[in-house]
């Protein structure tokens, strides 16, 4: 997947975590998206760091569930419209 796909899909860039910020050697970031009305129960998408997808592209996770990983922004954006579609209007 492509930065550009990232973008497309809704997810926002973090700001760069710095060395002096995080205690790696480099400034890294990622993109987020959280699906969801209740600002302390939503759902979030998180995608490898910048410095990984240099190496081997772009990749999104299930927050704190490293098991499923997207690779594919089909596969990805059918799985942010099913959430979107389901999510609570309140």
């Amino acid at each position: 997947m492509k930065e550009k796909d990232l973008i497309e899909l809704g997810f926002q860039r973090s700001e760069d975590q710095t060395p002096e910020m995080t205690g790696f050697y480099r400034t890294y970031y990622y993109y987020t998206l959280y699906l969801g009305n209740d600002t302390f129960d939503r759902f979030c998408l998180i995608s490898n760091a910048s410095y990984e997808a240099e190496e081997n592209n772009w990749n999104v996770i299930i927050f704190d569930y490293e098991t499923f990983v997207f690779k594919d922004r089909y596969q990805l954006e059918k799985l942010i419209n099913v959430l979107r579609h389901n999510e609570d209007k309140k």
